[in-house]
């Protein structure tokens, strides 16, 4: 368990890089949280609390953030590239 706990970071850094992602694709797609949350069916509220730290996003919720930006999680999470845009 300790290897993969390496593998993987901790709790707190594969949080921070969701949260990280989350402003960071928003600001790319020129979008409101407003409007976001809005596409994706959820309160402002609680989309500020995932961008802020103060909330945990749910797997539902992080796999439609990425559909509508047309990502992969591993690129909401900053874990890969984003694809060159022609």
């Amino acid at each position: 368990m300790k290897a993969l706990n390496q593998l993987q970071g901790t709790k707190e850094d594969r949080e921070r890089s969701i949260k990280d992602g989350l402003r960071v694709e928003r600001a790319r797609a020129g979008v409101s949280q407003a409007a976001l949350c809005e596409a994706i069916g959820t309160n402002p509220s609680t989309y500020s609390g995932w961008e802020s730290r103060d909330g945990s996003i749910g797997f539902e919720e992080a796999w439609r953030i990425a559909e509508v930006y047309g990502i992969s999680l591993d690129q909401l999470a900053g874990r890969t590239a984003p694809a060159a845009v022609a």
